[in-house]
């Protein structure tokens, strides 16, 4: 068996990810603007505005830059980061964080095999990636400061709000 046939099926998850950055390095870039980027951040400050919550939410591209980030009043300490990591990992896995959890717990897959550092592994709802109505990964958002299930709600309405999707 060679190294490639050895990856391809032990390693299932990297290669993908290795096929989707791929993509963007042979001149199909594909990522959130700024304005994108806003329209999502405004549908989430609306959606916890009308359920009198506060959250900090940051977005970032596909190559997890932060693209934008809005730390409401009110929030707990260190959200702003929790949130940046969620959206990191939704971007770089283009799953949800909770589905990226509970795959690592059944045993599918490892964080190295994602390429995750373990001790950057989130384990939480609330990270969510975003996808172009053609199914192309752009980027992910993070919202932190709630019960991680309406951390996950958040996001996932902010997202098909402005017009994007949460899965290709």
């Amino acid at each position: 068996m060679s190294i490639v046939d050895h990856w391809i099926e032990y390693y299932p998850a990297i290669i993908q990810t290795i096929l989707q950055h791929t993509e963007a390095q042979m001149g199909q870039i594909f990522s959130l603007t700024s304005t994108e980027a806003e329209k999502i951040i405004a549908a989430a400050i609306g959606t916890l505005e009308s359920q009198l919550d506060v959250a900090s939410i940051v977005l970032v591209n596909r190559d997890e830059t932060e693209i934008a980030k809005t730390v409401m009043d009110g929030v707990k300490p260190l959200t702003a980061r929790i949130a940046f990591m969620k959206a990191r990992q939704a971007a770089w896995t283009g799953k949800p964080t909770d589905q990226t959890r509970n795959d690592i717990a059944a045993g599918k897959f490892t964080a190295i095999s994602l390429g995750i550092n373990p001790e950057e592994l989130v384990p939480w709802a609330g990270g969510v990636p975003i996808y172009d109505q053609e199914g192309h990964l752009l980027g992910g958002i993070g919202v932190s400061n709630l019960a991680q299930e309406k951390d996950k709600d958040v996001a996932e309405n902010a997202v098909v709000k402005a017009g994007f999707k949460v899965c290709p």
